[in-house]
């Protein structure tokens, strides 16, 4: 977050003069009283900007993977590191989840919930050696946040530059696919829907150049061969 900053300059002596003309203050005196005046602006100043910060709070819409998992704990106020999650990583990697609306913010938009028994989660993957951020998961399991999310993420990185529909005719399911490129940041999403709406949505968010995540996604289950689909999409942008 930027805050812009205001210098107030004063210009003591003419500040002294129209002190002591209306109240006939002593130079000593006046000076003592300006310099508490400046001790309390400065300190609200300060407060200010530090409950503006405290609002803002942890946005998962403004990571650029050069944050470390430390950082994260300490901007967001959760102790995420500490929660090891059982996901599936890559190798000198290690994850974190959590469940918390301190880090289920996209865009200023809330994305934690419930389902039946599954909580909303955000996993974090970051590198074991210094805990730079390599990607992150979102499992939306709740029916209102699942069917907006699609809008949410557009709402910051635009239209998709990929969407299919795949059938799954073991069970019956479909699974919709949709990618989007923004900059160099890749947004895979899986979604399995229902006839009426989205049943369950998953998010992987990455650098695209960072490709042993794409294989990864494979592994979890996000495509058959997710390097094609994104490979795809990377050639139509050329």
């Amino acid at each position: 977050m930027i805050v812009n900053r205001q210098e107030i300059t004063v210009n003591p002596i003419q500040e002294y003069s129209l002190v002591k003309m209306n109240y006939g203050f002593k130079l000593p005196y006046y000076t003592a009283f300006f310099n508490a005046f400046l001790v309390l602006f400065t300190i609200s100043a300060q407060s200010g900007y530090a409950q503006n910060n405290k609002n803002a709070g942890f946005d998962l819409a403004s990571c650029t993977f050069t944050e470390t998992i430390q950082s994260i704990d300490k901007f967001s106020g959760i102790k995420v590191s500490t929660k090891i999650s059982a996901e599936k990583t890559l190798a000198g990697y290690e994850r974190s989840e959590s469940n918390s609306s301190e880090l289920l913010n996209y865009n200023h938009s809330d994305l934690s919930g419930k389902f039946n028994q599954l909580d909303n989660k955000v996993i974090f993957h970051y590198k074991e050696k210094d805990g730079i951020l390599g990607m992150y998961e979102l499992r939306i399991y709740s029916a209102a946040q699942n069917n907006s999310l699609v809008k949410v993420l557009q709402t910051k990185i635009g239209v998709p530059d990929l969407e299919r529909v795949v059938k799954d005719y073991g069970n019956g399911s479909d699974f919709k696919q949709t990618i989007w490129v923004k900059k160099d940041i890749i947004y895979f999403l899986l979604q399995e829907l229902n006839k009426h709406d989205v049943k369950v949505s998953n998010l992987a968010v990455f650098k695209k150049n960072n490709t042993d995540f794409y294989t990864l996604l494979g592994t979890k289950g996000y495509a058959i061969n997710p390097k094609v689909l994104i490979e795809e999409v990377l050639n139509k942008r050329k």
